[in-house]
C-alpha cells in the first residue's frame, strides 16, 4: 500500500496506515462514522476529520467509491473486480450486494443497440430484507402492499 500511495503522489504516515487498514477489513459499506468508531478504538489521537479526509483519499486513489442510497448517509465500498449491485433496506438501511454480471451483459447491449458507450453501471434494488420484509408481505412480483396501493 506505501508504494501504491507513493505512485500516486501521497506518503503513509502511521495514521493514514492505520485509517486504511481499518477500512479494508471492513466487508461491509461503512461510513464516516462507523470508519471513525473503529479506528478511534485503536488510536485515540486520530480524529474525525482525519479519517474522511483519508476516506477521500481511498475514493481519489481508486480504491474505493461513495454510495448514496437517499437516505442522507454517505458510505463506502471497496472497488472489486467483480460487478455488484445493491439491495438497499428501506427501513433498516442495510445494504447488500449482489452478483449483476448478467444484467451487466443485458445492460451493455441495450447500451449498444442504441449507439451509447457506457463508462459504468450502478444498480440498486430498493426494498424490504428478510428481517423487515415479515412486516411489509410481498406478493409473487415481489412488490409489497404498500407499492400496490400506490399503483
Amino acid at each position: 500500500m506505501r508504494e501504491f500511495l507513493k505512485t500516486k503522489g501521497f506518503k503513509m504516515t502511521p495514521q493514514r496506515e492505520l485509517i486504511f487498514r481499518s477500512f479494508f477489513e471492513l466487508t461491509d459499506h461503512v461510513s464516516v462514522d462507523e470508519l471513525y468508531i473503529k479506528v478511534r478504538k485503536k488510536d485515540s489521537s486520530i480524529g474525525y476529520s482525519t479519517v474522511w479526509r483519508n476516506l477521500k483519499l481511498i475514493c481519489k486513489v481508486g480504491l474505493a467509491e461513495e454510495v448514496n442510497v437517499g437516505d442522507g448517509i454517505t458510505r463506502y465500498d471497496h472497488i472489486t473486480k467483480v460487478p455488484h449491485g445493491h439491495l438497499f433496506c428501506i427501513n433498516c438501511k442495510k445494504l447488500i450486494e449482489f452478483n449483476v454480471e448478467q444484467i451487466i451483459a443485458i445492460l451493455a447491449q441495450t447500451a449498444s443497440d442504441k449507439n451509447f458507450a457506457p463508462e459504468s453501471f450502478k444498480i440498486e434494488i430498493q426494498g424490504y430484507c428478510e428481517e423487515c420484509s415479515k412486516d411489509n408481505k410481498s406478493d409473487s412480483n415481489g412488490f409489497s402492499q404498500k407499492q400496490q396501493k400506490l399503483n
